[in-house]
């Protein structure tokens, strides 16, 4: 019975012809991932109810437009309301990390403009900016997971304040950045305005910073 014994060159073309087929299969593989992570970005980006939940979201804002544009910038919004309760508890905190995060920038040019500066006057924008996030931060940040009955009223305060009729924008909303601003400080006065487009939408959902007075005791 003849028996076949692979010479060495059969045997590497077998090879060659395996790693191929290996290669070949991870490629495959590969594509099929990444083409499922694209339909999925596509799948939230085009998702047809996401501008309509803006809408609805900022139907009572003062300014729909920036209100609608901020709300995009929210990862996953949909995913994350049940309730106008949770909208006005998910506001609160994303106000809070992105004023948060405004400082961050803004507080060391403040202070590098002062020690410049010495004594005169401060750049305009850039003055009124740390103001207002410093306004903005005393009020928003530190605030507890859930609505609670010492903080959050105060919020409630804070953005009626803000917004209540006939009361003027800041300076940081109104006036910059202007044509004196350097680059960071247009960057920083265009991150306010975000802050406070957040601001004018949460300030339509106060109502629920306040928890309703507990039922009374039964006899």
């Amino acid at each position: 019975m003849a028996s076949f014994t692979p010479n060495c060159s059969t045997l590497f073309f077998f090879l060659v012809f395996l790693a191929a087929v290996f290669v070949s299969a991870a490629a495959a593989s590969e594509h099929g991932r990444v083409l499922e992570e694209d339909q999925n970005i596509r799948y939230r980006v085009e998702d047809s109810e996401l501008p309509d939940l803006y809408y609805e979201i900022c139907m009572y804002a003062r300014e729909h437009r920036p209100c609608r544009r901020v709300m995009a910038t929210i990862p996953d919004l949909k995913f994350k309301l049940s309730g106008q309760v949770d909208l006005a508890l998910l506001l609160s905190h994303v106000i809070a990390n992105r004023s948060a995060e405004a400082k961050a920038l803004a507080d060391p040019l403040l202070a590098a403009a002062a020690a410049k500066k010495g004594g005169d006057e401060l750049p305009k924008c850039l003055a009124s900016c740390a103001a207002s996030l410093d306004d903005v931060s005393k009020a928003m940040s530190g605030l507890p997971a859930d609505i609670d009955v010492e903080r959050y009223p105060k919020v409630q305060s804070f953005l009626r304040n803000k917004f209540e009729s006939g009361a003027a924008p800041p300076l940081c909303k109104s006036g910059c950045p202007d044509k004196t601003s350097t680059a960071d400080e247009a960057a920083i006065a265009d991150k306010f305005h975000a802050i406070w487009a957040l601001m004018d939408c949460a300030e339509t959902l106060a109502q629920y910073y306040v928890l309703p007075p507990p039922p009374p005791p039964k006899r």
